[in-house]
């Protein structure tokens, strides 16, 4: 991948961490671990930006050494191997919502999808998408075929013969999801919202990947949001989510109107748990929010109680072991 000439590759990168103190604290906690306990990887790094600019390969490495983690696995393309098989048809949903100043950065994107591929996926069966086609403008994503042959395109066609019934409203699902790919990786954004509290992983998948009803929104998008997520894995299943926090959100979401709303909190996530990934995003994002002296808006985001009571995952901070990784 380009990048600043420093002479750090991807592979180079990884070498690093599998040789370093990182790896050596990390493997007896992963090999280890058992239990009811769900795992929460999160990647970070101080070499993410050169100036404005994500570094590609520092990104990449950062998304790999997540999924590595997350899976157990000592190589990517092993790890990468326990979330998607050769002759799967994949989607990469994407966030676009918060552009022009959030969304899911194409660094991240492009290292999943090469991750993918890596895994023995045809470039031709990856489809980065979003649901709205407005929303690609403006950003840095472009219609048609990707760096490694996946395609990029918009949603915005529903299955009618798979539809969410809320309690408020039906809501039919879209196409890409329900049938033109067999598994989807969620790439949420760690983004608050002046409604629901926070968009992260439930929520990409929530609004993103259905026609919602006008109600939907209404009670802190609660009960849409554990409803929609609860419906959408009885279609497809979301074996993988690589949560972007490069650059993230903490107050005057989901379309920021200025750069103070954001900060570089140079990390990604990487989880199996909507759930558990969600309440760990929220505790960052109320963190942010305490450190600038804005309330804490956790009441909001009843939806993530909503998706626990559903058994949608695990929502108990004290099964919930996050795993910090460094690159």
């Amino acid at each position: 991948m380009s990048g600043a000439g420093d002479g750090i590759t991807r592979r180079g990168l990884l070498a690093g961490l599998a040789g370093g103190a990182a790896v050596a604290a990390l493997t007896p906690r992963l090999a280890g671990a058992a239990g009811p306990k769900t795992r929460v990887i999160r990647v970070e790094s101080d070499r993410v930006w050169a100036g404005d600019a994500r570094d590609p390969r520092v990104v990449a490495a950062m998304v790999d050494a997540g999924v590595m983690a997350l899976a157990g696995a000592s190589t990517p393309e092993a790890a990468w191997r326990r979330f998607v098989k050769p002759g799967m048809r994949v989607g990469l949903k994407i966030n676009l919502l918060g552009r022009p100043l959030v969304y899911t950065a194409p660094e991240v994107t492009d290292a999943v999808a090469a991750g993918v591929i890596a895994a023995g996926v045809k470039p031709g069966d990856v489809i980065v998408w979003d649901r709205w086609k407005d929303h690609f403008g403006p950003t840095r994503y472009k219609f048609g075929t990707g760096r490694h042959g996946e395609s990029v395109e918009a949603g915005g066609r529903y299955d009618g013969a798979r539809v969410l019934k809320g309690s408020e409203g039906t809501a039919p699902i879209d196409t890409i999801a329900a049938d033109r790919t067999d598994v989807t990786i969620s790439l949420p954004i760690l983004k608050d919202h002046g409604s629901s509290g926070v968009t992260l992983a439930l929520k990409n998948v929530a609004f993103g990947c259905y026609d919602h009803y006008r109600s939907a929104h209404d009670n802190n998008c609660d009960p849409y949001i554990a409803e929609a997520y609860g419906h959408f894995v009885t279609v497809t299943r979301v074996p993988l989510i690589v949560m972007d926090a490069t650059e993230a959100c903490f107050d005057g979401g989901p379309r920021p109107a200025d750069r103070g709303r954001l900060w570089r909190a140079n990390t990604v996530y990487v989880a199996d748990d909507p759930v558990a990934l969600d309440v760990v995003g929220r505790k960052a994002i109320m963190a942010k929010r305490a450190e600038k002296n804005l309330s804490d808006t956790t009441r909001r985001c009843r939806h993530i109680e909503t998706a626990i009571a559903k058994g949608l995952g695990v929502g108990d901070p004290s099964r919930i072991e996050v795993v910090t990784v460094r690159v």
